[in-house]
């Protein structure tokens, strides 16, 4: 029987825009697919839409060194994500496109 550790599905857009983008984060713990009833797999997906594009990040193990991977992938991803809103956020700034006004 599966247990589900983290379930998360958040629209991206603010109001007025384009309801299309969306995050959905689902991560299980499972029986693994062994007979040894102490064998356990995780079955974690990542899926990012944006429109008519989505991606689906898959972060399953099975193994201990799938879990080093799927950790590897998503800490990754993390960092990335992490500097591009700081990217992001400088870029808007300098482009007077932050809608705070300076007086």
């Amino acid at each position: 029987m599966a247990f589900r550790r983290f379930y998360r599905r958040t629209f991206l857009n603010r109001r007025g825009h384009h309801a299309g983008a969306y995050a959905l984060a689902d991560i299980t713990t499972e029986p693994g697919f062994t007979r040894d009833e102490q064998a356990k797999r995780v079955s974690a997906r990542l899926t990012i839409a944006d429109c008519g594009r989505v991606v689906t990040l898959d972060l399953d193990a099975d193994t201990p060194a799938d879990a080093r991977n799927a950790l590897h992938k998503a800490r990754l991803l993390r960092d990335i994500v992490d500097r591009s809103v700081d990217a992001l956020e400088r870029a808007v700034e300098d482009a007077g496109l932050s809608g705070e006004h300076k007086g």
